[in-house]
């Protein structure tokens, strides 16, 4: 198991925690809280397919999630997810994204030379955080004088508690109001964004949101709202993570990083791999529409039901030798991007981008590798826990 990230599961259970459940408790009921914890893949891989028994319809717990998340299409369950959702998907499909390819190229290429001769930088900061956030900013249609509002907003708000009186209590109570604020400020700018796309439509995803129509009905404000603030949030959040936890896999198996560099041929399979292998993924949360039976337990109607995809993604079961780095790995059927109706529908946008950046931070950045001094920080936001910071040093080249 990757060494850093064993340091790093204080913000969780701990993974040998998860194989204990994993072989001992696979259907757990914690009395405490009355919520149920599944473990094993194929019972998770159930739970997240199964829309009709296990609903996405669940109580939010703090009104800044129910502001978020309230209406957005990870609270749906069909036939309304799939209206919503297919309004979109066309803009996230791998043929419509692959238009992309030379503006993300060109995008990494701008933040690989503000740092090329110095010989450091920050992964995140310097590079996995700008390139998501400026995508989805052009994506949407949201001026370049403008983009730097999307970070401000996201590093105030990409902390997720549970609750408000957690995050109070996390935060700080000056923090938490400036989350307010954040959130209101937020809102406003995309209402004004939209009343500007209204009188002049342009050929973006605001332009497309604001006439796109359900059984003949137009969104309403809050609908379209929903999606921005969606996109915006959790529409980089995959992106971040996944190239801090590329980089952090390849600087712990350097046999890795060499194979790559000779072959990049294999980079999509040592995405995957580090999806599988590294993604550090909260569980994710159901309610049952009715009584279930999975595997020899029986769970009432609406009981709150936790999906660990981490315990997933390292069931020997299905990956064979589960704590092992393997960039050639197949079958490799993880679910870190979920399964069924509520995959992530940036999940081709973050492959997308990984693929693109990943070669090329290992071709112009020689002898690239993390800081040994440096500890690694994890954020917690959603369901994710990503790298807030990871130094890295490297030959210093000339850009060009």
């Amino acid at each position: 198991m990757l060494q850093s990230l064993q340091a790093l599961q204080s913000f969780g259970r701990q993974y040998h925690w998860l194989q204990q459940m994993r072989s001992t408790h696979p259907i757990w009921l914690d009395e405490a809280s009355r919520t149920w914890h599944v473990f094993r893949y194929e019972d998770v891989k159930r739970v997240l397919s199964d829309y009709t028994q296990f609903s996405s319809k669940h109580k939010l717990r703090s009104n800044e999630q129910r502001q978020f998340l309230g209406s957005s299409l990870l609270m749906m369950d069909p036939p309304e997810h799939r209206h919503y959702r297919n309004l979109i998907s066309p803009f996230f499909t791998p043929r419509a994204l692959s238009r992309l390819s030379g503006r993300i190229t060109a995008i990494v290429q701008d933040l690989l030379d503000r740092v090329r001769a110095t010989g450091t930088m920050d992964v995140v900061a310097d590079l996995a955080y700008p390139l998501p956030v400026t995508v989805i900013a052009e994506m949407l249609g949201i001026p370049p004088e403008d983009r730097p509002l999307f970070k401000d907003w996201a590093d105030v708000l990409l902390t997720a508690p549970s609750n408000d009186a957690e995050l109070v209590q996390a935060a700080g109570e000056e923090r938490f109001q400036r989350r307010q604020s954040v959130i209101q400020e937020m809102t406003d700018y995309f209402i004004q964004k939209l009343e500007e796309h209204r009188r002049h439509p342009q050929t973006d995803l605001l332009s497309e949101l604001l006439t796109a129509e359900i059984d003949g009905i137009c969104l309403s404000q809050e609908d379209i709202l929903s999606f921005c603030r969606l996109l915006l949030i959790a529409g980089h959040v995959s992106t971040v993570g996944l190239l801090g936890m590329a980089i952090l896999c390849f600087d712990e198996h350097l046999e890795v990083m060499e194979q790559l560099r000779q072959h990049p041929e294999l980079m999509p399979g040592a995405i995957e791999e580090v999806l599988r292998y590294a993604f550090v993924i909260r569980p994710l949360t159901r309610r049952t529409t009715t009584q279930v039976i999975i595997s020899d337990a029986c769970i009432p109607a609406n009981s709150t039901v936790l999906a660990w995809i981490a315990s997933a993604n390292h069931d020997s079961s299905q990956f064979p030798d589960p704590d092992r780095f393997d960039i050639t790995r197949s079958p490799n059927r993880h679910l870190s991007f979920g399964h069924g109706i509520h995959s992530c529908i940036g999940a081709p946008l973050a492959r997308l981008e990984a693929s693109i950046a990943l070669p090329m931070m290992l071709e112009q950045l020689p002898r690239l590798q993390r800081v040994p001094e440096s500890s690694v920080e994890l954020l917690e936001s959603g369901s994710f826990l990503w790298v807030k910071r990871l130094p890295i040093t490297f030959a210093p080249t000339a850009p060009g």
